[in-house]
C-alpha cells in the first residue's frame, strides 16, 4: 500500500459508543476506524487513526501530516460546536 489517509478525531470521540447510546448510538470510535480500514483496505489505502482531546495534539499530528503529504479526513469532535461568538449593541450616549 502506497496510499495513506490519516483520520483524526478529536475532542469526546473516544466516548462514541460509552456516553448516552441512547442519543449518539452504540457504535464505538474503534468501530468506526474498523470500518474506515477495511475500506481502505478495498481500495488498498492505508488509514492511521489518531484521536485527542488536546488541542495541541491534534495541530502536531496535522502539521505532521501536512510535511508528510498525508491527506487527513477530521472530525473535530467538540470544537464543531464550541465557536463562541458575543455581539455587543452599540452603546448608546
Amino acid at each position: 500500500m502506497n496510499a495513506k489517509i490519516l483520520i483524526l478525531n478529536g475532542p469526546n470521540l473516544n466516548m462514541l459508543g460509552k456516553r448516552e447510546p441512547s442519543v449518539y448510538g452504540a457504535q464505538t470510535l474503534n468501530d468506526v476506524i474498523s470500518a474506515c480500514t477495511a475500506l481502505g483496505n478495498a481500495f488498498g489505502i492505508e488509514i492511521e487513526s489518531y484521536q485527542s482531546n488536546h488541542e495541541g495534539d491534534l495541530v502536531t499530528r496535522i502539521q505532521e501530516a501536512g510535511q508528510a503529504g498525508t491527506p487527513i479526513i477530521f472530525n473535530p469532535g467538540a470544537y464543531s460546536h464550541l465557536s463562541l461568538i458575543h455581539i455587543s449593541e452599540p452603546t448608546r450616549p
